[in-house]
């Protein structure tokens, strides 16, 4: 119990610190409207299944399935707060005139990106995808040019599991729709081109179509339809 309570208040002094250093006026991805809306999404169906779980314990009188609930209750709770400071904690953030603002803005569209340092570093013309770093054992962020930049370091993670692959679903999307709005030449499939005929150097996957549309379904059909 002192180990989650300790693991609770790590992660809300991360998440209090997580603007620091961001430029005046950008808003993280997860205060987008869209990505609030997803974000309740999250809180309510934790909420129920937490609340389930709750009553189960109150109605069953038999202790041994009682202790059951409770590691039940725990699991779920630990499942919950990490789903939600994931999301939370999204490295990217937006400007007012993006489009995920949805304030119709005719300035220009810019993207801040977070990287494990907690440096933010404005996002370049490009797409980016993951690429292991064998030094620090995590993923390193890599521009698609021609020379496959590394833009930094990004994460620790040692696998690339649903959320990490759900945020760079969610970056890549949220620079083309910068593109789109900016009138920039969107070269997403040029960058997939590229990626079939690589020699192999880099070691990449394409996040699935669910995961996009699970990402943000109504910028992803909105982006669908500007390419």
């Amino acid at each position: 119990m002192k180990e989650y309570a300790f693991r609770y208040l790590n992660e809300v002094i991360k998440l209090s610190k997580f603007t620091d250093g961001l430029e005046d006026g950008f808003i993280r991805f997860s205060e987008t409207p869209q990505a609030l809306r997803k974000g309740r999404t999250i809180q309510i169906q934790s909420a129920v299944i937490i609340l389930s779980i709750q009553l189960c314990f109150v109605l069953v009188p038999y202790w041994p399935v009682r202790g059951f609930l409770f590691i039940l209750f725990l699991l779920a709770l630990t499942i919950s707060w990490r789903r939600w400071s994931d999301w939370s904690n999204t490295p990217f953030a937006v400007n007012p005139a993006h489009p995920l603002m949805e304030l119709l803005s005719d300035k220009e569209a810019k993207v801040s990106i977070r990287l494990h340092d907690g440096r933010w570093e404005s996002a370049g013309e490009y797409r980016y995808r993951l690429v292991e770093d064998d030094l620090l054992k995590g993923f390193n962020l890599v521009a698609l040019d021609d020379n496959y930049s590394i833009f930094g370091y990004l994460t620790e993670q040692r696998t690339q599991n649903y959320s990490l692959r759900r945020t760079m679903a969610l970056l890549n999307q949220a620079l083309a729709l910068r593109d789109a709005h900016n009138g920039e030449h969107d070269d997403i499939e040029d960058a997939r081109k590229r990626e079939s005929i690589d020699s192999g150097l880099l070691k990449r996957d394409w996040p699935d179509e669910d995961d996009t549309k699970d990402a943000l379904g109504p910028i992803a059909k909105k982006l669908k339809g500007q390419e």
